[in-house]
């Protein structure tokens, strides 16, 4: 069962949350207030995360994409394959094998891109309120696992420009996992359809682009 929120919470936006709520920008506060080393590792950011779930962590992990910051586009998405296999597997909370929480990222590209997310984060968290809930829950937790895992290994390949749409899909489902609102996973699975739709445009694109050359040199 997911710990982004406390059980039992009534439905609240933005000024009116209960004291102690977790909210996105106070994730992104968290890391643009601590001391880090220079190079964070995965495994920090999930000591600081301490027992939240699976939303708060996609949604840190899935913000470089969708500014974004080059070259961590693998190193996110790699991470967020094994969490989505989590999250279908029923796993109460995230697990990184030793290996993959020692990977490390350019700690003033990190909290640059986090500095430059919080305005967004606290201008969308005041549309978050509980809703659809049957979308977020435990049960609805495991199938968008397996959406996770889809999107985020799109958003692992190496194409440019190729991350942004399905880790801003990612980012919506976390958001809504988070909040319990249903609505904003409702809307990350339509944008990762949308994703979807959009890489396999290009890289239809690119086959047929390919093959054009060949014939036209060898053909």
């Amino acid at each position: 069962m997911s710990k982004d929120r406390p059980p039992g919470s009534s439905g609240t936006t933005g000024a009116d949350r209960p004291p102690g709520r977790v909210r996105a920008s106070d994730l992104l506060n968290e890391f643009l207030t601590r001391d880090h080393d220079a190079r964070i590792t995965l495994g920090a950011i999930m000591a600081l995360l301490g027992d939240r779930a699976f939303g708060a962590l996609l949604l840190i992990l899935s913000i470089p994409n969708i500014l974004p910051v080059p070259g961590l586009s693998t190193a996110t998405g790699v991470p967020m394959i094994l969490i989505g296999a989590q999250m279908a597997a029923g796993r109460a909370g995230p697990w990184l094998p030793r290996r993959m929480a020692a990977v490390t990222l350019d700690r003033d590209a990190f909290l640059s891109v986090m500095r430059r997310a919080k305005p967004w984060a606290e201008r969308v968290e005041r549309h978050l309120c509980e809703r659809l809930p049957q979308l977020a829950g435990p049960t609805a937790e495991r199938l968008l696992g397996l959406a996770v895992v889809v999107l985020a290994g799109i958003l692992a390949l190496p194409i440019v420009f190729g991350n942004q749409p399905p880790a801003f899909a990612i980012a919506l489902i976390a958001l809504g996992l988070i909040e319990r609102d249903g609505a904003f996973v409702l809307a990350g699975l339509i944008a990762g359809l949308l994703a979807i739709a959009i890489m396999a445009a290009v890289l239809l694109g690119l086959e047929q682009g390919a093959t054009m050359v060949w014939h036209q040199f060898f053909g």
